[in-house]
């Protein structure tokens, strides 16, 4: 992911990419690729046991999807100049581009399927609340312009995928080899589109502004430590109640990955500042890779003490 990020801030320095390119490719990322990865997740046979996992799963999702918005919220406030961003980079997590192969690595298929919970709470939030935090305030708009913009949120492509995957899974229902092959195809570009966007803005915002902004530190402190140990605290006795520890962890992981880098990619979509969401997503990947051990860690700590 790193040699990803270093080609895309390459081709950016070499005027290989320009801004407008790096924009199409973000809106790209965002509207075609992350609705095909998540729709080729829930191709997987049906069984009970996955079912209930994953109905677990959904709910500890939800519930750390929540806590990090609302901490979002009770951190950074409307005053600050890009509140929107920070709020944005505070709440939403790269749990698909790096919960995906770190899952996989330690828990396999399996953990991936739990992780597709998560996914899908992420994808919930970011095309509802995502989309009225970024796009700006209600106000001045008509009772018709909001339910347009609401109905256009609802039948976005990452929500459409949500609805066809789970009715995919319930039902069994499975692609024609013919139509899948060109899909997973499609869902293996969206790591590395991901980063090349990601790096590319990087590269336009200058790295260097990312280690020396005191409020990224701060509020990345937060982000990556604070509230995922939370998280843990709050995740591990459940245990107790015969959630798998893999679920419980799967779900940790995710919410302690760094910053979205659909932070940037939204700053783009709706002309924010995408060189200060790039600052947030570098320090963010960087330090994440320090933070997530330490978050996992505690974790096993509290397992230990708690759970015979």
């Amino acid at each position: 992911m790193f040699i990803l990020l270093a080609v895309g801030y390459f081709l950016y320095k070499k005027k290989f990419l320009g801004d407008e390119a790096t924009q199409q490719m973000s809106n790209i990322a965002i509207s075609i690729i992350n609705p095909i990865v998540i729709f080729n997740a829930y191709q997987t046979d049906f069984n009970p046991s996955l079912l209930r996992g994953l109905m677990y799963a959904l709910l500890l999702a939800f519930i750390a999807q929540t806590i990090l918005v609302a901490s979002s919220y009770i951190i950074v406030r409307a005053t600050h100049k890009n509140f929107e961003i920070e709020r944005f980079a505070l709440g939403y997590s790269n749990c698909a581009f790096m919960g995906i192969p770190l899952i996989e690595a330690t828990y396999g298929a399996e953990g991936v399927f739990y992780l597709t919970a998560f996914i899908t709470a992420f994808n919930v939030f970011m095309w509802t609340h995502g989309v009225v935090l970024m796009g700006g305030s209600e106000n001045g708009k008509t009772s018709s312009e909001r339910v347009k913009a609401l109905l256009k949120i609802l039948i976005s492509p990452a929500i459409l995928s949500i609805v066809l995957g789970l009715v995919c899974f319930f039902t069994g229902l499975r692609m024609p080899q013919i139509i899948q092959q060109p899909l997973n195809y499609l869902g293996s570009m969206n790591t590395p589109l991901a980063m090349l966007v990601s790096g590319a803005t990087i590269a336009r915002s200058g790295l260097a502004d990312a280690f020396r902004n005191r409020r990224v530190y701060l509020l990345q402190s937060v982000k990556l430590l604070i509230v995922p140990m939370l998280l843990a605290a709050l995740y591990v006795p459940m245990e107790l109640f015969g959630i798998k520890t893999m679920i419980v962890e799967t779900i940790l992981i995710a919410a302690a990955a760094p910053t979205a880098s659909s932070t940037i990619m939204f700053s783009y979509k709706f002309g924010k500042d995408a060189g200060y969401a790039a600052n947030h997503f570098a320090l963010s990947t960087l330090a994440g890779m320090m933070t997530m051990p330490l978050v996992l860690a505690f974790a096993k700590m509290l397992s230990g003490l708690f759970i015979p």
